[in-house]
């Protein structure tokens, strides 16, 4: 394998795509990764969200003319252009060949999951090399896009979604098996209260009202599966609970908790079982797991990734049940992760394993100049003054209102980890109230802290790092009075620990100062960003965040920057980012090329429909069985013999919906 600059990306070309954004990756990113050797480093890591500011970024390229345009503006940095690139992996129209596909290796397991896999299980070589590691992708579902067949002409569909492996310390072999993910039933959730995972999560802790349900029903052969029958069992369960009313108090459930409406009561006990049945469906597979390879867990770490692995409190009771010698995950264990864990499943791929990395820290993201963006002078009317760094300071400016933490690279993943982030105080209520309030959050939203590493044992129970934001520890009860602002009903913290080697120095330096003044190791923090908007990605951006919600002070790259005149900022919008990925010029300029590219005058459900089948070459792919599928087919050849002129994909798409539409309603 040549030594040189390789690109993996996670993203869609697609005219029809961009032009009704019909794309079938989200939360798209790109990686660029370098090699000397047997060293594989990481240069830099970019989420298109961030630079587009579409949320969970699905709006796929024009064209491949678009995409290397847009590549080579990112790649100026490093005074290199894709011709420098030795290979690009992870888009079919850019690929020269596909030999770097992890089903070459491991035919009957998705391309996918094996990412999602990859991107955890191989974060630290050395750990992987010299330890014994448990590893389980746990996502919704494959995307599909690189990997629609292979020699023998099974999809991806054909193949196992959700895998686990274990890796026995010194043997570089992967044992991969099936397994099984919380995060379908998850989504299932999301369709149905159309509230969004995290959000979930946190209403499902946030109330005191349970549900007296017998989980073991929904599981009636005691394997915790997704088996036939599973799904409609879970919307039985949220119909029931749905019709709860208060006569059932002390009969179905414990009682109404009147901080919150009837609505949110039951929705909050719904999501009590569905976290209950994710502890059971990973227990499961571990215990099978163990009972195979004969796993010592205490001698053993245990890996995860895909979006339930967002789920901090299953995360930590997996932890504290097994006592696992350490826990590895990505701060990007969403899709947002994806081009890492391409990059990742490649590099094994290609090397059979023999290969060094490290994911050193979650900062791989864009970085910006503050003297840079002073000399613009854009915002320089509501610029009062700009003072060095003063840890001493910056704890009295958090005393006196939260401030907008703005420090080198941007972090990956959807979570702050002090990069881009508002902090506050913890020790008042006040703090986590007004974050809720800039962000226009619910008020029951939980706030969550960095917390110095070195500490994390004088005020948990449990005690290990949380780098990536990616468990919920329990405060002790000592403790929980000092610091509300960051307390869940529960007891718990969705916490990140911090020490000297972060590299965000300045940070680390303000928290060192706020224990000493304070005597709390804690503060605030949340990421930075408005209400259906990525995380806030250059200065400016930050700079209209503050002068929006009234916010006095920001430090960006630690200069204190004293802000004012907010009154006369007329820009009530969120600011437009940098990059805009729409061809058009105009609406009129959009109807002519959808003129051109859409001659058969498709909606838009269709044309997302159409993408699918032009990508998977036939229909396997959706609700439909097997005979459905025939049935569907015949009908397609039936109207070709008579209309030999009219497009195949066309009649096939408003077949298909026809019939999806048809089962919905009998549903």
């Amino acid at each position: 394998m040549k030594d040189g600059f390789y690109i993996s990306a996670y993203i869609t070309i697609t005219k029809l795509g961009n032009l009704y954004r019909a794309g079938h990756r989200h939360d798209e990113s790109i990686a660029l990764w370098q090699k000397k050797g047997k060293k594989v480093s990481l240069i830099h890591y970019w989420e298109l969200e961030r630079l587009t500011g579409i949320k969970q970024q699905r709006l796929p390229f024009f064209d491949i003319k678009q995409f290397r345009h847009i590549i080579n503006g990112l790649l100026r940095e490093y005074d290199i252009t894709l011709d420098d690139v030795i290979e690009i992996w992870g888009v079919p129209e850019l690929q020269e060949d596909d030999s770097y596909l992890s089903k070459y290796l491991f035919p009957d397991y998705a391309l996918h999951g094996f990412a999602h896999l990859a991107s955890c299980i191989f974060m630290d070589m050395d750990i992987f090399k010299n330890n014994n590691v448990l590893g389980f992708s746990v996502d919704g579902g494959s995307d599909s896009t690189i990997d629609a067949y292979d020699r023998e002409g099974r999809s991806e569909y054909d193949r196992y979604h959700f895998i686990g492996c274990y890796s026995e310390a010194k043997k570089n072999k992967l044992n991969l098996f099936p397994a099984v993910s919380p995060a379908e039933i998850w989504g299932w959730s999301l369709m149905r209260y159309n509230i969004r995972e995290g959000t979930l999560m946190a209403l499902a802790s946030a109330s005191e009202s349970e549900a007296y349900y017998d989980i073991e029903s929904l599981f009636p052969f005691d394997e915790y599966k997704m088996g036939p029958g599973i799904r409609q069992r879970i919307f039985d369960m949220f119909d029931e609970i749905d019709h709860y009313k208060k006569d059932d108090i002390g009969i179905k459930f414990n009682y109404f908790d009147e901080k919150f409406s009837e609505k949110e009561n039951r929705i909050s006990m719904a999501m009590k079982i569905v976290q209950q049945v994710s502890y059971k469906i990973m227990v499961n597979s571990i215990e099978e797991a163990i009972d195979r390879f004969g796993i010592d867990t205490e001698n053993t770490y245990l890996a995860m990734s895909g979006g339930f692995a967002l789920n901090c409190p299953c995360n930590t009771y997996l932890m504290d049940k097994y006592h696992f010698k350490g826990f590895i995950a990505p701060p990007c264990v969403s899709d947002s992760g994806m081009a890492m864990g391409i990059g990742l499943s490649s590099f094994y791929v290609r090397t059979l394993g023999d290969f060094e990395f490290k994911f050193n820290h979650a900062y791989y993201g864009d970085s910006y100049n503050v003297k840079d963006f002073l000399a613009k002078g854009e915002f320089s009317n509501f610029i009062e003054s700009v003072e060095e760094f003063d840890a001493a300071q910056v704890v009295k400016d958090m005393e006196e209102d939260i401030v907008i933490w703005y420090e080198g690279g941007a972090e990956v993943g959807p979570r702050a980890l002090g990069a881009r982030s508002l902090i506050g105080d913890p020790r008042v209520m006040w703090t986590k109230e007004r974050l809720n309030e800039v962000k226009k959050r619910q008020w029951w939203r939980p706030v969550a802290p960095i917390v110095l590493k070195e500490k994390v044992g004088e005020w948990f129970r449990n005690e290990y790092e949380s780098p990536y934001m990616l468990h919920a520890l329990e405060l002790l009860e000592d403790k929980r009075e000092e610091v509300p602002a960051i307390v869940h009903i529960d007891g718990t913290s969705r916490l990140q620990t911090i020490d000297a080697e972060n590299p965000k120095i300045y940070l680390y330096q303000v928290m060192k100062e706020f224990e000493r003044v304070s005597g709390v190791p804690i503060i605030c923090n949340t990421s930075l960003n408005d209400k259906g908007e990525p995380i806030i990605n250059r200065i400016e951006e930050a700079c209209n965040f503050a002068l929006r919600k009234n916010i006095k002070v920001a430090y960006f790259n630690g200069n204190r920057i004293l802000l004012r005149n907010h009154e006369q900022y007329k820009n009530e919008e969120v600011l437009k980012r940098k990059l805009r990925m729409e061809i058009w010029k105009d609406k009129l300029d959009k109807q002519e090329f959808i003129n051109k590219y859409n001659p058969y005058n498709l909606s838009e459900k269709e044309v997302f429909v159409y993408t699918f089948t032009n990508m998977y070459k036939g229909i396997e792919l959706f609700d439909l069985d097997y005979e459905e599928q025939k049935k569907i087919e015949k009908q397609v050849k039936d109207f070709l013999k008579e209309n030999p002129l009219f497009n195949k994909h066309v009649l096939l798409v408003r077949i298909m919906n026809a019939n999806l539409n048809k089962k919905k309603m009998e549903r």
